[in-house]
């Protein structure tokens, strides 16, 4: 049995791929070009009501002719929509990994990569050529159906081990808070209030809200309290290693753990975060996790409270390796 990993092309999960072919577990393979000369054509295709039958036929013959019955085939909540065409026949173990809630999936598809027909669903239009469907968000899991998959890090088990180790050994003795993120407009207004009051109470900020699309126009205040620098996935862990605290700025209703919830935890810091939800998981802590509402005069008591270390050997089905063996299993 084979693993393919279709279109996953984020850096960190290219880090991921190569941490896990390193260590030879898995028999791991990355197709990152499967949209290469099809999304925009196939599109066209059929917006002028033309077969595409055998363009489709071309394209996975050179494409994805080497995936056989019993191997699986892993796609992407986001990019599958590109070349969902593709696999649609495709004699082979599908599996599909949903790391955003569908709402912000669905207004992403239509308004922004204009993938998705704007009367469609993705649910109707993806979810049916998929055999198993994973989600990181549980309240979309009980909707849809979909199973729940626990959000992970790009590293494998050994490597969470190395990176806590490093994290620890931290030299300076004062507080540093890190944020890194994509503009929204709620996320600079919770900057602005939150800044100050860390500044206040001795806590250096480290914050980065980058405006991906443009860079230029996309800010309405002076932006006093971040950076507009983007940060690679490799200097968003080093500063995370760095930091004591790491702040999480949710999409509003989001019931799923980012990122940075499960990096908070490996590299054994504090959090400050927006997501409600995160009572309900085990590994919840008030005095390692503090949930931002309209709270802010507590801040003070938080940033000298004391907490325990998860043992890390807890943390594997954060991993990487924890991920495909919830993925292969089910």
């Amino acid at each position: 049995m084979k693993i393919y990993f279709a279109e996953w092309n984020a850096e960190y999960e290219k880090l991921m791929f190569k941490l896990l072919q390193l260590e030879k577990k898995y028999d791991i393979t990355v197709l990152d070009k499967v949209m290469k000369h099809f999304r925009r054509y196939n599109l066209k295709l059929k917006q002028n009501k033309i077969s595409n039958k055998w363009f489709i036929r071309i394209h996975q013959f050179f494409k994805l002719r080497k995936i056989n019955p019993d191997d699986i085939l892993i796609c992407n909540g986001f990019s599958i929509c590109g070349f969902i065409d593709l696999i649609k026949d495709l004699n082979c173990r599908k599996i599909l990994v949903i790391r955003d809630t569908i709402d912000v999936l669905e207004d992403s598809m239509k308004n922004k990569k204009h993938w998705l027909n704007k009367n469609r669903s993705y649910v109707d239009e993806i979810i049916p050529y998929f055999d198993t469907v994973f989600s990181f968000d549980s309240e979309d899991c009980k909707k849809y159906n979909f199973n729940y998959l626990e959000q992970f890090l790009p590293f494998t088990d050994s490597g969470t081990h190395e990176i806590r180790e490093k994290s620890e050994q931290k030299n300076s003795s004062s507080l540093t808070c890190f944020f890194v993120g994509e503009y929204w407009t709620d996320r600079e207004k919770i900057i602005n209030h939150l800044a100050p009051i860390l500044h206040n109470n001795g806590c250096q900020t480290d914050f980065y809200l980058v405006h991906y699309d443009d860079q230029q126009n996309a800010y309405s205040s002076e932006h006093k309290h971040y950076q507009q620098t983007p940060l690679s996935y490799q200097e968003n862990i080093k500063k995370s290693m760095a930091a004591d605290i790491i702040l999480e700025i949710n999409h509003q209703g989001q019931s799923g753990v980012s990122l940075r919830t499960i990096e908070a935890i490996v590299l054994n810091k504090k959090l400050i975060t927006t997501n409600k939800a995160i009572k309900n998981y085990q590994f919840y802590n008030p005095h390692q996790i503090f949930i931002l509402e309209n709270n802010y005069d507590e801040i003070a008591a938080f940033l000298t409270a004391k907490f325990a270390a998860i043992p890390i050997e807890k943390l594997n089905k954060y991993t990487a390796d924890g991920m495909l063996e919830t993925i292969i299993n089910k």
